[in-house]
Order: C-alpha cells, then sequence, then structure tokens
C-alpha cells in the first residue's frame, strides 16, 4: 500500500471557502479513482510556519498512484488548487506501507 502525502500553502488573501471547496473535491475522488483506498484533506489547526492544508491519501500500490496521479478527475482537482496555491509551496511523499 502506498501513502501519498500532499502539503499545500495558499495565495495570501484566498478565501476559505475556496480552499474547502478543494478539500470537498478531493475527498470525493473516493470510490471514482480506481485503487484509491481513501482520502482525507483538511486546513492545518493554525500553527505559525505550518502549510495551510494537506491531504493524506491511501492507495492500493505504486501502479494505483500513477493511475491517480494521470486521472482527469483527479488532475481536474488539481488544476483548481493550482488557482491558488503559492508556486512553490507544495511538498509531497510517497511512503510504501
Amino acid at each position: 500500500m502506498i501513502r501519498h502525502i500532499v502539503l499545500f500553502r495558499v495565495i495570501e488573501g484566498t478565501p476559505a471557502e475556496r480552499v474547502q471547496e478543494a478539500i470537498d473535491r478531493l475527498e470525493a475522488l473516493v470510490g471514482v479513482i480506481p485503487g484509491l483506498r481513501s482520502l482525507k484533506a483538511g486546513i492545518d489547526i493554525g500553527i505559525e510556519g505550518n502549510f495551510d492544508f494537506g491531504l493524506v491519501a491511501e492507495l492500493d500500490d505504486r501502479a494505483a498512484l500513477e493511475v491517480f496521479s494521470a486521472d482527469p478527475t483527479h488532475m481536474e482537482v488539481a488544476m483548481f488548487i493550482l488557482e491558488f496555491r503559492r508556486n512553490t509551496d507544495i511538498a509531497i511523499l510517497d511512503l510504501e506501507i
């Protein structure tokens, strides 16, 4: 199994509703993309210096991660997030568990 973790910082002044929409759209991918077992996204609790929001997804294996990464529905959400995330402030970690 693969645990896929992604963290984002957003452009200052981004409405909270926009971030929440991204979270809702990310979580709605479960059951849509084959091999995506779970996905939980959320906003940071407000600790200074932390990323603003992120997600933790669990996928069947590396092949499922590749499918997830290229899936058009996922890419649509990724493009939505790209509109308000700070360009260089993203962290991605994929763990085999």
